[in-house]
């Protein structure tokens, strides 16, 4: 095994251990509706700091998990897009429907990344 085999092997622990490191389950939906149970690291921070460290509102959430655990029934890996969701639940109970905006594969060692968003437009809008 080399060294990266085994890097992406590890993956179970560092990125996807629930009991003892900093995973949770999060589900990606397919647009269809079928989807995937996950583990991995969701990132969702509410503050940001601009290039000159001043402190600003925004958001930004992702995801990150192991490719290998998101396969297709042929073996490959899936990629998500524009029309999938993630799921989650937070700390304090609330759970989260957030939409795909990007897709981010690392191939080197099997790392997941997706960038989300929260759903943009009302339904008000989409009737105009």
């Amino acid at each position: 095994m080399n060294l990266r085999q085994l890097a992406e092997q590890d993956l179970a622990v560092t990125l996807t251990d629930k009991d003892n490191g900093g995973a949770v389950s999060f589900t990606l939906l397919k647009p269809t509706g079928t989807g995937y149970t996950l583990s991995g690291f969701v990132g969702d921070i509410g503050y940001l700091v601009d290039t000159e460290g001043n402190p600003i509102a925004g958001r930004t959430v992702t995801a990150a998990y192991r490719l290998s655990d998101c396969t297709s029934s042929a073996g490959e890996y899936v990629k998500p897009g524009r029309g999938w969701k993630v799921i989650y639940t937070d700390l304090s109970g609330h759970e989260w429907i957030l939409y795909v905006i990007r897709f981010e594969p690392d191939r080197t060692i099997g790392i997941g990344r997706l960038i989300l968003s929260l759903e943009l437009e009302t339904k008000e809008d989409s009737n105009e």
